[in-house]
Parts: C-alpha cells; sequence; structure tokens
C-alpha cells in the first residue's frame, strides 16, 4: 500500500515541489527504512533504490513514469531531465530532481543516480557546491536526508558530483535537474504539451549500437527528434556539446555521408551483434561540420553511410539533397524500426497541423522535401 502524504498543495509548480519534499519527509519518519531492488512502502517501512524512491514518489503524486516505463532506472529519469531540465546549479529549487547516467549501461546494477534537492546550493569554493538531497543509497542504508558535492564549469554548468561527502573521487558527468511538475512539457514523453505523444509508442528496453552526438543548439528545440528517438529507446546515449571525449570501451564508426554503404543485416536486430557502435552527429550540416573540425577523433573512425530509398520526410526542415536524413530517420533506417519511421511522420504530420496547411505551404513551398 502506497502511503501518501496529502497536504491539499495545488496550483504552481513551487507548491508541487513543497509537496514531493513534505512526502518524502514523512517517509523518512517511518520505523523501518532500507535499500533494495524492491520499491515498496506501507506505515511501517519504506525499501527502495534511487530510480525505486523516484517511482515511489510518482505514483504517490499520481503522475506519469518517463517514457510510459513500468519501473524506470536513473538512466531513463537522465534521458527525461536531459531534454526538458536544466544543468545550471544557480536553478536548482527544493524539489528538483536530479540525474546522471553510466555511458555504458550495465546489464545489471546502477545505471546512473537520481535523487531530490532539499535546498537551493550552496557555493563552498570556485567551482563547487553542497546541496542537501534526499534519495535512498546503500552507503546509507536507504532512504536518506544528507549532503552531496556539486561541481560546476566557469559558466554554472554542472560537471561533477562527489556523491558521498567520504568518496576522494569527483564522478565527472554531466547532471540536469528539474521541478516535478513542469507547464510546457509533458513528464511522460518529454515533448511539449501541445505534442503529447504519450500512448503511441512502445518503449524498447534494448538499445541498438548507437551514440547520438548532439550540438547544443538541437537540445531543447520543439522540432528536435531525438527526443522521439528516447521515446522509443530511453536508453540510448546522447551527448551534448560541441567538444566530445571519445567513448571509452567502445569499438565506433562514424556515419557520414558519401563513405562506404553500410551493410544493415535483412532481419531485425540491425547492429544487434556487430562489434561497432555508430556515431551519430545530431546537428545542421555547418555545425556538424564544425564538431568533425574540432574533434579530431571523429576523423579517424571508420566512416559508413547510409542509401535511402526515398527523400527525408522531415517536411519542416530543410534538406541539402536528396540522400539527406534526419537523426531520426538514420537511427531507424539503422535499427531497422518502422515503428519509429511511423512515429516520426505521425510528429510531422501533427506539427504541420498546429502550424495551419497554409503557413506550412507558405513557408516550406520551396523546400526539395515539399509536399502538398
Amino acid at each position: 500500500m502506497l502511503l501518501v502524504y496529502n497536504n491539499g498543495l495545488s496550483g504552481c509548480s513551487e507548491n508541487r515541489s513543497l509537496q514531493s519534499i513534505e512526502l518524502l519527509e514523512a517517509w523518512l519518519k517511518l520505523p523501518q527504512r532500507r535499500f533494495g531492488r524492491v520499491e515498496q512502502v506501507d506505515q511501517h517501512c519504506i525499501e527502495a533504490d534511487c530510480s525505486g524512491l523516484l517511482n515511489l514518489l510518482i505514483k504517490a503524486l499520481g503522475k506519469k513514469a518517463p517514457f510510459q516505463l513500468l519501473r524506470p532506472k536513473a538512466v531513463h529519469y537522465y534521458a527525461l531531465l536531459q531534454e526538458i531540465g536544466s544543468p545550471q546549479v544557480a536553478a536548482i529549487r527544493a524539489g528538483h530532481f536530479l540525474a546522471w547516467r553510466k555511458d555504458v549501461v550495465p546489464k545489471s546494477g546502477d545505471t546512473g543516480h537520481v535523487l531530490i534537492a532539499a535546498s537551493k546550493a550552496r557555493q563552498r569554493a570556485s567551482g563547487v557546491f553542497v546541496l542537501d538531497v534526499l534519495d535512498s543509497t546503500k552507503a546509507c542504508g536507504g532512504l536518506a536526508r544528507r549532503e552531496v558535492e556539486l561541481h560546476a564549469d566557469q559558466n554554472g554548468r554542472l560537471i561533477g558530483v562527489r556523491l558521498h561527502l567520504s568518496d576522494r573521487k569527483v564522478k565527472r558527468v554531466p547532471i540536469f535537474h528539474a521541478c516535478l511538475e513542469r507547464s510546457r512539457h509533458c513528464f511522460g514523453c518529454a515533448l511539449p504539451k501541445a505534442m503529447c505523444m504519450c500512448g503511441k509508442v512502445e518503449p524498447q528496453l534494448s538499445t541498438p549500437s548507437i551514440v547520438i552526438l548532439r550540438h547544443p543548439s538541437e537540445r531543447g528545440r520543439t522540432l528536435s527528434t531525438v527526443s522521439l528517438i528516447k521515446q522509443r529507446y530511453p536508453g540510448v546515449l546522447v551527448k551534448d556539446g560541441e567538444l566530445f571525449s571519445k567513448p571509452r570501451d567502445m569499438s565506433l564508426a562514424l556515419l557520414f555521408p558519401g563513405a562506404e554503404p553500410l551493410n544493415i543485416e535483412v532481419d531485425k536486430k540491425g547492429l544487434e551483434g556487430q562489434t561497432r557502435v555508430l556515431v551519430l552527429i545530431d546537428a545542421t550540416w555547418p555545425k556538424a561540420r564544425k564538431i568533425l573540425h574540432l574533434n579530431t577523433w571523429l576523423a579517424e573512425l571508420p566512416k559508413v553511410s547510409l542509401e535511402p530509398r526515398a527523400i527525408s520526410d522531415y517536411l519542416i526542415r530543410k534538406v541539402p539533397d536528396e540522400d539527406s536524413l534526419s537523426t531520426v530517420e538514420s537511427f531507424a533506417m539503422v535499427a531497422r524500426d518502422l515503428e519509429l519511421s511511423e512515429l516520426f511522420r505521425s510528429f510531422v504530420e501533427q506539427q504541420i497541423t498546429v502550424m495551419g496547411e497554409d503557413i506550412y505551404r507558405k513557408n516550406y513551398r520551396n523546400h526539395l522535401n515539399f509536399r502538398p
């Protein structure tokens, strides 16, 4: 049985954040608190790991689970926050939840970490902050209120964490955070509520061997298609930036126009079972060229290309030629995922409906892939 603490708060997102904190504080007063992979809470005990604690909180507050998953893990909360959240340490408020992930997700065990902020971050030194949090860890024996140390770059962007103050090393990872309630985005699919696609796609826990390098200008775009990929594959690794360190423990190949055609298996497995991880760059062509120039290790990778059977269905973006595909179309083609392709077409049609066919005709009639 879920123990729900209801103080009648409603309305603004700040009150909703406080409701989350008060519910967690009520659980802190239970006679027993345990760390475990089985998430459960009653009048006497709460047992959960870090993601299980968030799952219990979401259920108690009647909210959607990220990407409609039955038991989201830390990697899935990170995938959501990466789309709708903020990386700025100064923007953290009580009730926000924070998450980071491992690049290589193990088949079992930790995929990253997710926790709830219980205060604003307090600066301790240059680029170093202390934050009161509520989370569930094995070291603390389950749910506890404690402090973590956050690290930020010169622009205030979160770049690392010391999860336990007794730890020697700082974990260098990008971190995102957001309030449990958000007025513009749907918590279940990470899209603007006007474009919500919850219930229209079945998420897959097995992710194709693909890494997406995304230019910062693409993150947060309403017309971005990476969020669609995440709805289908919530565990996909997406890295934001212009400068990237080479992912470790991966044999990589770069998707690059004009290179050797990629030999995709005829079955549904796509890259499954092959040794190389495919790298996709999500950016406009000029910005993609800049990423290639700044990251010399990308130029050293083996290169492969796709041979599309038709012109791109991205009717609300200009394509440079008939062989150019969007990130989501490339991903779907490599993964041989027809459902993702159909999801993309539905997404584009919905956006054209929202903008109006007259506006679409006026703004896009000269594009190579215009379709009346």
